[in-house]
């Protein structure tokens, strides 16, 4: 497909998978925050006043750091853990952060991604340069579900590190809704 310009193709606001990844990711980004506070027994009144909401991936180094000092135990494979996350996260940016189109010919889902750097106005001629991708992948609903259950199962693993830290059964041996 060539170089769709967003004139051309309508775009799409109704996608429900999309809010489930995204809602999925936060919720794992939660509990990484979850496991940082118990393991340096940080109450949930100091909890606010500490600089929060780090990157999944600075949480989760920075949660191996902590694991590797306080001599944790846990059966969780690290590193895989960490490509795991690290790939949802990477997807789950391209979600968020890209525009939904629909292919007017095939009616396929478009994921268009725009890249570049906007600087603040600091000289008299402000740098605005904006790129876009030149082919906007399919992006249908199967990989909306394959991102949506690689996240469920980092959250699964997630909460057994999690139950490791605090020397307590999982919480998603429970049933998650």
């Amino acid at each position: 497909m060539k170089n769709l310009h967003p004139r051309d193709v309508p775009v799409v606001r109704d996608l429900p998978e999309i809010g489930r990844v995204i809602f999925s990711h936060s919720y794992v980004e939660w509990r990484l925050g979850l496991i940082i506070y118990d393991i340096l027994h940080v109450t949930k009144i100091l909890s606010r006043l500490v600089p929060r909401d780090p990157r999944a991936m600075d949480q989760f180094d920075l949660i191996c750091d902590l694991v590797s000092l306080k001599n944790v135990k846990t059966g969780v494979d690290l590193i895989r853990l960490r490509k795991s996350l690290l790939s949802a996260t990477t997807q789950r940016d391209l979600l968020a952060h890209g525009t939904w189109l629909r292919d007017p010919k095939t009616n396929a889902f478009l994921l268009r991604l725009v890249r570049g750097s906007w600087k603040p106005v600091r000289i008299k001629k402000p740098q605005t340069k904006r790129s876009i991708k030149t082919r906007s992948p399919k992006y249908g609903i199967d990989e909306c579900r394959s991102l949506s259950q690689l996240i469920n199962g980092i959250i699964l693993t997630v909460d057994e590190l999690y139950s490791d830290t605090l020397g307590q059964p999982a919480p998603s041996r429970q049933k998650l809704h």
